[in-house]
């Protein structure tokens, strides 16, 4: 019985396809009518021969007409009866992949026909092997003993002639993987493929120099410049807080004179401004001016001694500085390998 099933199956498929002649068939039902809609003439003109040759034993026949139409519509109903005529054949291997293709894509509603598939699909898995392939990156090609077969992932499983075989995979900027495989029929089993980056071309793990635009001066030879300058600013600091400070200094002595002379003339300078006029008024420059020229001094006198202690220290810290004879400069090199990616950076300063 189980023979019997596959050429059962061809004819009642056969039937949903047929053309609707005009008072010598019954109305086909909707779903038929949707079914014949989706092939186009010639593929139902290929399929009906297929179907008469099937009938007829010619297997072979059949088989040129089914694989014919599916190369002008490869619609499910056309697989299921191609992998009939594939195992009639022994083409166990083709009759898989169009057997397994037609599980996918047939409506569950098709109880009779998924059953039959799936018993005429068992049949052939006993003489070859099913391999689920994993490859990461998705996206990648998956190639069987060198023929791309899709690309990741597979919708399908991959059915083998039991023999040695190789599934590969290759993705543009990354370095191409295969990976052997003893088919043994009847078996199942998973390959996994994970694809690694694939060096930059030209670059290598030869390093490359930014050098700065314009030379710079080495370490050694800009220590002195440096003590000089800081030297001169620091004295030039103090000598400036000092000249401010007598000058801040004159101008208290000044008001302490006009004070003593308004407190001699009216017995207190705080009768300012209703003595005299001028020496208030000089009293008052006079305490001004103190205050301005002693904020000058102090300050100068501060960033002076900053100044020059900074030298002090800087000249202390580089006495046993070795001369640098060489020019600053970065120093970049690609890091490439397994996984990793990236750029190492090292330089003088």
């Amino acid at each position: 019985m189980m023979r019997k099933q596959p050429l059962l199956w061809s004819w009642s498929v056969a039937v949903a396809l047929m053309t609707q002649a005009a008072g010598a068939q019954q109305p086909a039902t909707a779903a038929a009518a949707g079914e014949t809609d989706a092939l186009t003439d010639k593929a139902r003109q290929l399929y009906e021969e297929g179907r008469q040759a099937a009938a007829a034993g010619k297997w072979a026949d059949a088989h040129a007409s089914f694989l014919a139409a599916w190369a002008i519509k490869p619609h499910y109903q056309i697989a299921s009866n191609l992998g009939v005529a594939c195992l009639k054949l022994g083409k166990h291997r083709d009759a898989a992949e169009y057997l397994a293709r037609y599980l996918r894509e047939a409506p569950a509603t098709k109880v009779n026909e998924r059953q039959n598939a799936e018993a005429s699909l068992k049949e052939a898995l006993a003489k070859v092997a099913s391999v689920t392939v994993q490859v990461t990156p998705a996206g990648a090609e998956v190639t069987v003993d060198g023929a791309v077969v899709g690309k990741a992932p597979l919708a399908d499983r991959v059915f083998l002639v039991p023999g040695e075989h190789e599934i590969g995979a290759k993705l543009e900027g990354y370095a191409p993987a295969t990976r052997p495989i003893a088919a043994v029929a009847g078996r199942a089993e998973t390959v996994a493929v994970q694809l690694e980056r694939a060096p930059v071309a030209g670059l290598g793990a030869r390093p490359f120099v930014l050098e700065p635009a314009a030379p710079v001066a080495p370490r050694a030879e800009l220590r002195t410049p440096l003590l000089v300058t800081g030297g001169v600013v620091a004295g030039a600091g103090i000598v400036t807080g000092v000249v401010f400070a007598v000058l801040a200094g004159n101008r208290a002595d000044h008001a302490e004179e006009v004070r003593n002379e308004l407190k001699a003339e009216w017995g207190d300078e705080k009768r300012c401004p209703e003595g005299d006029v001028t020496k208030c008024s000089d009293l008052k420059d006079a305490v001004y001016d103190e205050i301005d020229l002693g904020n000058v001094a102090f300050w100068s006198l501060v960033a002076g001694g900053t100044v020059g202690v900074g030298t002090l220290v800087y000249g202390l810290v580089t006495m046993n500085a070795e001369p640098q004879k060489t020019v600053p400069g970065t120093r970049v090199a690609p890091l490439l390998g397994p996984g990793t990616a990236g750029l190492s950076f090292s330089g003088r300063f």
